[in-house]
């Protein structure tokens, strides 16, 4: 891949996160029109893009490479747990707390706001079944075993927080492609349409929630910056070399490295703050990878050669 066409997508991007960023610092965004627009995304634009994403490749992909690729995706996630679990262990937090936010920070991409409108970027909306299939992965470990690991004993999983509208249209998704039955032209011209929104949307929505977090807190203490580090930097570089021996489709190998590069998920935040995890450690590490994942995210594409 050409590196240029990376640092150009990826200047496009952040500057919809700096807009997103002065938005709210100027207040034309605050903390209820973000909530607003973060259901917007996840209730209607994201499940269009998923949708479109997964239902746009009956017949062209075969069924069982459906299987092959959900299967990929929970063994990079079992990767990325160990990896995740292991940093934090070695970094001898003060308490759990701390231990589950920096786990936290190390397993969780941003797929919603980064690695999806990436994969969009670099490689096309067609490509959209692959990180389409990793968040369907994602969110069943997010609220489920990740849950446990950021919060502890506060968390309380139910089937109600798994089957979240996101995990309902993947399923459904899922269905039309293993029953063969392509979305018809009049469903389909409004889905595109919703799908085209997911990168400006998202950029500038993660740009607001950025902006709102208190800097002063940002840059402070050693532990989230080596859990930033292990995010950004060895998490790709063991998924790369992991799943290159088991992948030998370049695109999906790109896609799921991009997607292990991506910075800290902004949803592990929001998990945070509803079930008493460290959010301030979390935010710390959201906003730091994803300050850095600019620099980090073409550095892991030229020295991997994706």
């Amino acid at each position: 891949m050409d590196i240029t066409i990376v640092i150009r997508q990826l200047f496009i991007l952040f500057t919809l996160v700096s807009i997103g960023v002065i938005l709210r610092r100027t207040k034309i965004l605050d903390q209820n029109s973000n909530a607003t627009l973060t259901q917007l995304l996840l209730k209607v634009v994201m499940p269009a893009a998923i949708l479109t994403g997964i239902a746009d490749s009956i017949g062209v992909r075969e069924r069982s490479y459906l299987l092959y690729v959900l299967g990929m995706s929970v063994f990079a996630y079992i990767v990325l747990m160990l990896l995740a679990v292991g940093t934090a262990w070695l970094l001898r937090p003060k308490s759990s707390e701390d231990q589950g936010a920096l786990a936290s920070i190390c397993m969780f991409p941003n797929i919603i706001y980064i690695g999806i409108p990436l994969t969009i970027s670099l490689w096309g909306p067609e490509y959209l079944f692959y990180p389409a299939l990793f968040n369907l992965i994602a969110n069943l470990f997010a609220f489920s075993i990740g849950l446990k690991i950021l919060a502890g004993s506060k968390a309380k999983i139910s089937p109600k927080l798994i089957f979240n509208t996101l995990m309902n249209v993947s399923l459904f998704a899922i269905a039309l492609f293993l029953i063969g039955i392509p979305l018809p032209a009049i469903v389909n011209a409004p889905l595109f349409h919703l799908r085209d929104m997911m990168t400006p949307m998202g950029m500038i929505l993660l740009g607001s929630i950025l902006g709102g977090m208190e800097l002063k807190k940002v840059f402070s203490g050693w532990r989230v910056y080596a859990a930033v580090a292990v995010k950004l930097l060895v998490a790709p570089v063991l998924m790369f070399l992991i799943l290159s021996q088991l992948i030998s489709d370049p695109v999906m190998l790109g896609i799921f490295v991009l997607l292990s590069s991506s910075p800290a998920a902004i949803r592990t935040v929001l998990l945070a703050i509803q079930y008493g995890g460290n959010a301030e450690m979390v935010s710390q590490g959201a906003f730091l990878s994803t300050a850095l994942s600019i620099v980090t995210i073409p550095l892991i594409i030229l020295l991997l050669g994706l």
